[in-house]
């Protein structure tokens, strides 16, 4: 019994070191990455957003069963609006993914400290 033991107490802190370098690999790769894709785009590399998507105004009642054609301001404007949105959307995003990634670093830098071998 004290065999097998010895043997789970020497396997276990290795596995637990083992996992803190990969958790803290991805950690860092994930901060950087989205540290430096806020940093360099202002939005989304796919923003989808076009004069189509705010010609029609879904909100208003249907006349004629279709739905109310906006003005070109009011189209102009809902582009704008949307264009905001989605930078605001994509900045929220990598701001999440760089806490993802802080806090992996946190982990996995955890894993190492309290598993690392000692001499």
């Amino acid at each position: 019994m004290s065999d097998k033991k010895h043997w789970i107490t020497k396997l276990v802190p290795a596995l637990a070191f083992a996992a803190g370098i990969i958790i803290a690999s991805v950690g860092g790769i994930m901060t950087i990455s989205s540290s430096l894709k806020l940093a360099m785009f202002e939005t989304g590399p796919y923003s989808y957003i076009s004069e189509d998507s705010c010609r029609y105004d879904y909100e208003k009642p249907y006349v004629d069963n279709a739905p109310v054609e906006r003005s070109p301001e009011e189209t102009k404007a809902c582009i704008q609006e949307r264009k905001q949105e989605e930078m605001e959307r994509f900045q929220k995003s990598q701001k999440e993914n760089i806490i993802d990634g802080v806090s992996a670093l946190i982990v996995g830098g955890v894993l190492l400290l309290a598993f690392r071998r000692r001499k």
